[in-house]
């Protein structure tokens, strides 16, 4: 009997599978191979209020010089994608945990935006390491959390954010949030070491009405004697010729009361104000946590703490003689108390008089925080700044002082974070924004020289089809080489065969079995008969017709 060619065999369903898996690809952009035909696009962003003259050329916001974009806009469009509302699913671009990552949006910024083919689905989390110069230059890393890091800031000796139970920054402030405050003005920062530049924000404080409020806590009741706590702030004295003191942080003096309207029934809060005694004066018979001030004359100054329980008053000072009226720079001041023994530190020393006993009874009371002058009493017009206030429900150690008060414009952990930015893995953007200065130069940090380099994810489906060829079918060969014309009726022997043009009769050496066929392409289609596939064999093998042959063939996209 004659065997028919067959050409088609259908695929059982379940012969057919498929397996995604995520595949990595690295990538790398440098400051020499950024173009605009890279697909990388490079934008600086700042904040501006809004002019006083819109139509006054001099006051036109800056532009990105790549592609004429508003800076200003730039700035909004990153906060309102994902600093606005941080950690809001709904309202930001990006899901991020309140827990790992910092999102912070200072008054400048430097942004990176990879294109899609770049980056694939998302940014690996964790693969991006990178190299920024300018002036010197500085390492970073992701954290998996979306958080851009400083290596050369050493973190471990950082104070326990866990334990800080209060912290105010004025480095959002360009923007004003902070509530509560009366005739204070935001100026720029502390001023680093080693390259003097301002970082950040501060608050100023230059008359008698200048204040910033802090409602009252219960986590503010744990400043007695047998708590350990810590006080830290950074403060900047303006110069004196004349003597004068006055509060820098105060918890005395005013607080908050309920009424009721003995009529309407309604219950209403008013303040209740009492005068108190200067920053040196006595404090014996007055409750207070803390009262911190400054006093200066042409020739010394000292820092000064008072805590009392009502009956008894614990002051302690830390002095400064001989000094210039140049010598109050920033200065770093920190409070600590480690179970019985109160300390002062002035940048990290203890100087003068500046350790005693918190009184034993209870020293707390329900009087708001007052940061500048005293609201009533002896009011005096302070003239300092104030900047990166915090409270600790722990006495912090050695280092963690040490990195409070650091302040050096490579190394500076006064913020105590080493976070200089952000990267968003879905977006493929990149986002440095710090107070530090060496992050926010004026060209952007990538707008200096920078080598970045992060890998990109990218889905592969791995698609697997088993072929079952039974041992009947397909054991004659496809090629057409094996077909002849005879050209007349009559039949042509093997020999002629060979010579014979291309026709639709098989050669009798393939139908006869002398020549076995081979397997060397597989060829997948569709329902339409439409060829969606082709596998190639390394090497070609021979089909049999005494028993079943089973292929696997596999490819990736």
């Amino acid at each position: 009997m004659p065997i028919t060619p067959t050409v088609f065999r259908p695929i059982r369903s379940n012969d057919f599978q498929r397996r995604a898996f995520k595949a990595y690809k690295n990538y790398r952009i440098t400051s020499t191979a950024f173009t605009t035909s890279s697909g990388y696009v490079h934008h600086n962003a700042i904040y501006r209020s809004l002019p006083i003259n819109v139509g006054d050329v001099a006051e036109a916001y800056p532009i990105n010089s790549l592609d004429n974009t508003n800076q200003h806009v730039v700035w909004h469009s990153l906060n309102h994608r994902y600093y606005q509302h941080p950690y809001n699913p709904v309202r930001s671009s990006e899901l991020t945990n309140a827990s790992k990552t910092s999102k912070n949006l200072f008054e400048s910024a430097s942004c990176l935006i990879a294109p899609y083919f770049e980056v694939g689905e998302r940014i690996k989390p964790g693969s991006v390491t990178g190299t920024i110069t300018h002036n010197q230059a500085y390492n970073l890393i992701d954290d998996s959390n979306g958080n851009l890091l400083d290596i050369g800031i050493n973190s471990s000796s950082f104070a326990s954010s866990s334990r800080n139970i209060f912290y105010l920054s004025f480095n959002k402030e360009f923007n004003p949030t902070i509530p509560n405050k009366s005739n204070v003005t935001i100026v720029d920062g502390i001023t680093t070491t080693g390259t003097s530049l301002s970082s950040g924000l501060a608050c100023q404080f230059n008359s008698t009405d200048s204040n910033i409020r802090i409602p009252h806590d219960d986590k503010f009741n744990k400043f007695n004697y047998y708590d350990d706590w810590t006080i830290s702030f950074w403060s900047k004295i303006t110069p004196a010729e004349t003597s004068t003191h006055f509060p820098i942080i105060s918890k005395v003096g005013v607080m908050t009361n309920n009424k009721l309207n003995q009529k309407t029934g309604v219950i209403s809060k008013i303040d209740k104000i009492s005068s108190v005694p200067g920053i040196t004066g006595s404090y014996d018979n007055i409750r207070t946590p803390f009262v911190i001030g400054f006093e200066s004359n042409d020739k010394s100054g000292s820092w000064h703490f008072q805590s009392s329980d009502g009956t008894s008053a614990l002051h302690i000072s830390s002095s400064l003689s001989n000094y210039k009226l140049s010598d109050l720079d920033w200065k770093h001041v920190a409070i600590r108390n480690s179970g019985s023994l109160c300390q002062m530190f002035i940048d990290n020393n203890l100087i003068g008089t500046t350790s005693g006993s918190i009184p034993n009874n209870i020293t707390s009371n329900r009087s708001d925080i007052i940061l500048g002058s005293f609201l009533e009493g002896n009011v005096i017009q302070p003239n300092l700044e104030l900047a990166e206030i915090r409270i600790y429900d722990y006495a912090v150690n050695s280092s963690g002082l040490s990195s409070l008060s650091n302040r050096n414009y490579i190394s500076g952990s006064l913020y105590q974070t080493n976070v200089i930015g952000n990267v968003f893995y879905r977006s493929g953007e990149f986002v440095i924004s710090s107070p530090m200065p060496r992050y926010n130069t004026g060209s952007g940090a990538f707008g200096n020289t920078f080598d970045l380099s992060y890998k990109g994810t990218h889905t592969i489906y791995e698609n697997e089809v088993f072929i079952r060829v039974p041992k009947d079918q397909f054991n004659v060969t496809v090629n057409p080489t094996a077909t002849y014309s005879p050209g007349t009726d009559k039949d042509l022997s093997i020999s002629e065969q060979s010579d014979a043009e291309i026709g639709n009769l098989r050669k009798t050496i393939f139908t006869s079995g002398i020549a076995k066929p081979y397997v060397t392409t597989i060829g997948l289609y569709n329902n339409d008969a439409q060829l969606v596939a082709i596998s190639k064999l390394a090497q070609p093998i021979q089909k049999r017709d005494d028993i079943d042959m089973n292929f696997i063939v596999r490819w990736d996209y």
